[in-house]
């Protein structure tokens, strides 16, 4: 998703600050723009707490197995979640990418005028 530039002046900054923006726009677009954002961000919620299989997430969000593994292969494809291994049961935790930006979570989070602790609550937490 990082947008490709020519760097003219060798600013390292400059493509941080781009790709930061492409972070923000994907997150406002995945949690808040499509159908399914509000069950990404619970999913995201419960990853940042602690690692879980998609079984683990099912059973806590009160959902179909099959609606977390689409929900985790999406958030997956956009780098922002990463899965332990490849066998069944392997748990997902969320991405260094996203662990190290996470304030762009909140601010999201705030501009589509979420509440984390509410979200939680009404989530389940594990």
């Amino acid at each position: 998703m990082l947008k490709t530039y020519k760097l003219l002046t060798g600013s390292v900054t400059y493509l941080m600050v781009e790709y930061e923006r492409d972070l923000k726009k994907i997150l406002i677009w995945l949690l808040g723009g499509s159908r399914g954002g509000l069950m990404r961000l619970k999913i995201l919620l419960l990853l940042k707490k602690r690692p879980m299989n998609p079984n683990q997430l099912a059973r806590v969000l009160n959902v179909n197995y099959r609606t977390v593994i689409y929900h985790l292969e999406l958030l997956e494809r956009y780098g922002l979640v990463n899965k332990l291994d490849i066998g069944y049961g392997a748990p997902y935790f969320i991405s260094d990418k996203l662990e190290k930006r996470w304030d762009l979570i909140r601010d999201v989070m705030r501009i589509l005028g979420i509440n984390e602790r509410e979200e939680m609550e009404e989530g389940g937490e594990p």
